[in-house]
């Protein structure tokens, strides 16, 4: 049975309202945070219309506008060698929607963050890789997609494992973020089906099947810094020949937890192609899940902005095949706990990885952040975050401040009517 566009819209509601608890503590408010997508591009496609929405019901194509953008400065110092900063940042993420019918719409997602790799002579250049300080900065398209119905098909971040999106201190997305190092399955070009189940007991479920490759076209540059274009000889995971690479994923979200909590989990495996150069394709598989317990406050103070709750997440990864070796492995496992009171938010975090071989000793990374962060009413939120981290030996700790400002230039303004 088809899927209605109410029901859709419905869905991504409550995807947008689980972000926007990340997003209101500012450490998960940073330019690669899914989150923040998610409840940017939500906003635009759900959001009630204006006060005479009734005079425009089907009225196309609808237009939407949002950006997040944050102003970091921080440092790293190092245990040995070179450190980074202290250095001012800009990262910002701008979400566009042109919802052409109430099943065709085109999605973008344009990213301005730190790019340009830190330099190989660098003894610490695998110590907080995702951070600023040292970096400089480019903006390139991230995601630019079709969807109709249930379809999408172009270039978008597939839907596997959460926690490089939902970890809510920036740093603790540090070793799980990028494709290369952790596993975040950026910048891929492909098609995906979504299906919705009608049966709401339980929670919300969704199933989504997708295939991809690497994206090899013009949207991978990026300016000032240029990343350029990505060839099929420098491999990579995901630089196949063709979409051979093929993921599933299962999502429940907001499922009842007795009376007083609600739970999200997700399972997803993503079967990888051989690339180039590689022994064999890599085989990727994820479980994790969020809670959410509220603490006190009444349905007043939830409205005046006082409403309190603890968050608790954990997700587990794996890659096998690692870097395309046969018999090498990469596990990942990350944890956090939340407290958020009103505009106050407290947050710890960790994630821990080892990476095995058959001839190479183990290899053991970790990471503990911590974060507290302070929403203002203008929509505004200040952060402080620090964290230690150890990468193949290195140890290295983050200082650092930032602001994030959310700006909403159109909701859902219509390009044929008397109002923008």
């Amino acid at each position: 049975m088809p899927i209605s566009t109410e029901r859709r819209l419905r869905l991504r509601g409550l995807l947008a309202a689980t972000a926007l608890t990340f997003l209101a503590a500012a450490p998960a408010a940073m330019a690669q945070s899914g989150a923040i997508i998610q409840q940017a591009r939500a906003t635009g496609e759900a959001a009630s219309g204006p006060p005479n929405a009734s005079d425009s019901a089907g009225a196309y194509p609808k237009i939407g506008f949002e950006t997040i953008a944050n102003l970091e400065f921080g440092g790293v110092t190092v245990d040995s060698g070179p450190g980074r900063g202290p250095d001012a940042r800009l990262w910002f993420d701008s979400t566009f929607l042109a919802q052409l019918s109430d099943s065709l719409s085109i999605d973008g997602l344009f990213q301005f963050k730190p790019r340009r790799p830190l330099s190989a002579s660098d003894p610490n250049n695998q110590l907080f890789i995702n951070q600023a300080p040292g970096r400089q900065e480019g903006g390139k398209m991230k995601e630019l997609y079709v969807r109709y119905g249930d379809y999408r098909i172009g270039k978008f971040v597939q839907d596997f494992g959460r926690a490089y999106a939902l970890l809510p201190g920036f740093q603790a997305q540090d070793l799980v973020a990028e494709s290369e190092q952790g596993y975040e399955p950026t910048e891929m070009m492909g098609v995906e089906r979504i299906h919705v189940f009608e049966d709401e007991d339980g929670g919300w479920r969704q199933l989504s099947v997708s295939a991809f490759m690497v994206d090899r076209t013009f949207l991978h540059e990026s300016f000032p810094y240029n990343e350029g274009f990505i060839r099929y000889k420098n491999g990579g995971v995901g630089n196949t020949r063709w979409p051979e690479n093929f993921m599933v994923t299962w999502d429940v979200l907001n499922k009842p937890v007795g009376h007083w909590g609600h739970l999200n989990y997700q399972a997803s495996v993503i079967r990888w192609g051989k690339t180039y150069g590689a022994q064999r394709g890599e085989v990727w598989t994820t479980l994790g899940a969020d809670f959410s317990m509220p603490v006190h406050g009444s349905v007043e103070d939830t409205l005046r902005g006082r409403y309190s709750q603890l968050r608790f997440y954990v997700e587990a990864a794996r890659r096998d095949n690692f870097e395309g070796v046969s018999g090498r492995a990469r596990d990942f496992l990350s944890a956090s706990a939340e407290y958020m009171d009103g505009p106050w938010i407290l947050d710890l975090s960790t994630t821990q990885r080892w990476t095995t071989d058959r001839i190479n000793p183990l290899q053991k990374d970790e990471l503990y952040a911590a974060s507290i962060g302070y929403a203002l009413p203008s929509r505004t939120v200040v952060s402080f975050s620090a964290g230690q981290e150890t990468v193949a030996g290195r140890s290295g700790a983050y200082f650092g401040l930032r602001l994030t400002q959310t700006l909403t230039t159109c909701s859902m303004c219509l390009a044929k009517a008397s109002y923008y």
